[in-house]
């Protein structure tokens, strides 16, 4: 390259868009400062208790988030306790439906059958 001036590299101190270059080599980019992040999420409300027939909810909680068989053979394995605590009906802070919410269902119940107790 060579020279100093000229082209849009921008110099130390120089406001690029809504960005401070640090210097026109590699131009090192920081954000704007004082500028705010996203309000944090709200929390999920809380208290799920299912509908009273653990047998439907384990359906329900299969067919909605669209669990394969060794998800759900898994699920099945358990205590009805631990059952209830990883589908959400248990009254705790695990979230029923999963499908609008995750990527991977299948992959956020394992998760959850491996942190059982």
């Amino acid at each position: 390259r060579g020279g100093g001036g000229g082209g849009s590299g921008g110099r130390r101190g120089e406001k690029v868009g809504n960005y401070n270059v640090r210097n026109d080599r590699g131009a090192r980019l920081m954000g704007t400062p004082g500028r705010r992040k996203t309000p944090p999420r709200q929390l999920q409300q809380l208290g799920n208790t299912g509908s009273g027939d653990h047998k439907a909810d384990l359906e329900e909680f299969a067919s909605v988030n669209e669990l394969d068989t060794r998800t759900v053979e898994a699920l099945m394995g358990l205590q009805e306790d631990q059952q209830r605590k990883v589908m959400g009906t248990n009254g705790g802070e695990n979230s029923f439906n999963l499908k609008e919410k995750v990527k991977n269902p299948n992959a956020v119940v394992m998760s959850r059958i491996r942190k059982l107790p």
